[in-house]
C-alpha cells in the first residue's frame, strides 16, 4: 500500500487485513494513523525512484495499491512494478467527467476535466497505455467524493469545513448555491475499500477503468437538509447565486463551482465485472460521519 495511514488508504489497508492479506504500508511518516498491528510499516517517499525500486525489489509483492502517484510517477514506476509486482490498483477520480453533459456518467463518457482534474485523466492514460504495451495487470478506479468516519464530509460549498456543520448545529441560516438542484453522490469509505479489494481479486479488472460510487445521487438541497435533520437543526435554507457566495470571501471558487456541477455516477460496470455493490446510502453515510465528528469533539451539538 502506497500511503495507507489516513482515510481512504487506511480503510483499504484495514479491509485487506480483515480478509487475510499480508500488508505493507509505504508512507512518509507525516501521518502515523492507526493501522492493524499485523501491518508492516516502511517509511519513505514513493516518489523517490531509488526508494520505491528498493521496496518493490525486496518485497516482490503480489499487489500494489496506490492512491497518490501522479502521471509522471506512474510512467517511471510502472516498468518497475511489472518486474517486481503482480498487479497495480490505482485511485483515480470521477472529477474527470466535469462538466458532464450526460448523466449518469460512465467510463466511456468524455473527460473534459474543466475544473482541474487533468492530472487524474493523465494518470489513467499512462496506466492504460502501459497495460496495452506490456499486458501488465493494472486498473484505475475513479472514485466519487468520499464520506465516512475519518474526515469531515463534503459541505455544500465544495469544501470539508467543520464550520458549515457547526452552523447547522447552531441553527444558523444556510446558503445553498444557486437553486440547490445540483447533484452530489458521496460514497462511503468502507464501500470504496471493498471496491479496491474486488478489483485486485478479479482478472477482468486488468486494463480497465471503473467508477466507484454510492447507488444514488442526491440534490444539494436534499444533502443540506439531511445533515440538518440529523443534527436536529432549525436552520433556514436560502438559495443564493454562486457569485454572492464568492463575494463573502469565505468560499473557494473552485470548490463551489465544482459542487454545482452534476456529479451523478454510474457504477454498473464495476457491479457487473467485480460484484461491487455499495452498502451505505448517502443519508446513513452522513449520519455515521456526523456522529464520528461529534464523538471526537470536532462538532458541538
Amino acid at each position: 500500500m502506497i500511503g495507507g495511514t489516513r482515510y481512504l488508504g487506511r480503510a483499504i489497508v484495514q479491509d485487506l487485513v480483515q480478509h487475510g492479506y499480508e500488508v505493507t504500508a509505504l508512507h512518509r511518516g507525516k501521518t502515523l494513523g492507526t493501522l492493524p498491528d499485523r501491518v508492516e510499516r516502511l517509511q519513505g517517499d514513493a516518489r523517490d525512484r531509488k526508494t520505491l525500486e528498493t521496496v518493490l525489489r525486496e518485497g516482490r509483492y503480489d499487489l500494489v495499491v496506490d492512491t497518490i502517484l501522479n502521471a509522471a510517477d506512474l510512467e517511471w514506476c510502472l516498468p518497475m512494478m511489472a518486474r517486481y509486482a503482480g498487479q497495480l490498483v490505482h485511485c483515480g477520480s470521477t472529477g474527470v467527467y466535469a462538466s458532464a453533459d450526460r448523466l449518469p456518467t460512465r467510463e466511456d463518457d468524455p473527460t473534459p476535466c474543466s475544473l482541474g482534474f487533468e492530472g487524474k485523466r493523465d494518470q489513467d492514460h499512462a496506466l492504460l497505455l502501459f497495460h496495452r504495451k506490456t499486458g501488465f495487470r493494472a486498473c484505475s478506479l475513479r472514485v466519487s467524493n468520499v464520506i465516512g468516519p475519518g474526515d469531515v464530509p463534503l459541505d455544500i460549498w465544495g469544501a470539508r469545513n467543520v464550520a458549515y456543520f457547526q452552523r447547522l448545529a447552531d441553527h444558523k441560516e444556510i446558503w445553498v448555491p444557486n437553486d440547490g438542484r445540483a447533484l452530489v453522490q458521496p460514497v462511503h469509505v468502507r464501500d470504496l475499500a471493498w471496491g479496491f479489494r474486488a478489483a485486485a481479486e478479479h482478472q477482468a479488472a486488468a486494463g480497465q477503468i471503473y467508477n466507484l460510487s454510492s447507488e444514488r445521487a442526491v440534490t444539494l438541497d436534499a444533502y443540506a437538509r439531511m445533515a440538518g435533520e440529523l443534527l436536529g437543526s432549525r436552520s433556514e435554507f436560502r438559495h443564493v447565486p454562486i457569485e454572492a457566495i464568492l463575494a463573502t470571501g469565505k468560499a473557494d471558487e473552485g470548490g463551489v463551482r465544482f459542487v454545482c456541477e452534476h456529479m451523478c455516477i454510474d457504477s454498473s460496470k464495476a457491479h457487473k465485472d467485480l460484484g461491487y455493490a455499495p452498502k451505505m446510502d448517502v443519508r446513513e453515510s452522513l449520519r455515521e460521519t456526523l456522529e464520528w465528528m461529534t464523538e471526537g469533539g470536532q462538532l458541538r451539538p
